[in-house]
């Protein structure tokens, strides 16, 4: 191999290697959007039990507990993963219109009327961040 071609391939090396991604102490993409997915059912769920604001947020924390179980990641794990995704909106903002289809689409599969749907849908795409 000459010294161009060399030099060259040793480019291409170095910039498929700095492609930006996810770093690995973080929860990627495709598994935060699965959690964050079975996140808002959870919550959803302890919103619909009965009892007092204190049962239900027990509730919640229980569910949550379980989805963090189920995908094997400790609640300081999902944390910084959160912060992390906060401090990327356009990867945030991509993967929860993800999870919000995801969220319609078994809610459209499970009888909701898409009036419903849409009606709770524009809840999250209004207002400041608090209300991501």
């Amino acid at each position: 191999m000459n010294r161009k071609t060399l030099i060259a391939v040793a480019l291409a090396g170095v910039l498929v290697g700095c492609k930006p991604g996810t770093p690995k102490q973080y929860i990627q993409p495709d598994e935060m959007e699965e959690i964050l997915y079975d996140y808002h059912i959870a919550q959803a769920m302890a919103q619909l039990e009965d009892g007092s604001m204190e049962q239900r947020n027990f509730d919640r924390s229980l569910n949550v507990a379980a989805v963090l179980k189920k995908h094997g990641v400790t609640q300081a794990e999902f944390d910084s993963s959160l912060v992390y995704y906060y401090t990327r909106a356009d990867k945030f903002q991509h993967m929860n219109q993800r999870v919000a289809e995801r969220l319609s689409d078994k809610a459209l599969s499970l009888g909701a009327s898409e009036g419903e749907v849409e009606r709770f849908a524009t809840l999250s795409m209004n207002g400041d961040t608090a209300n991501v």
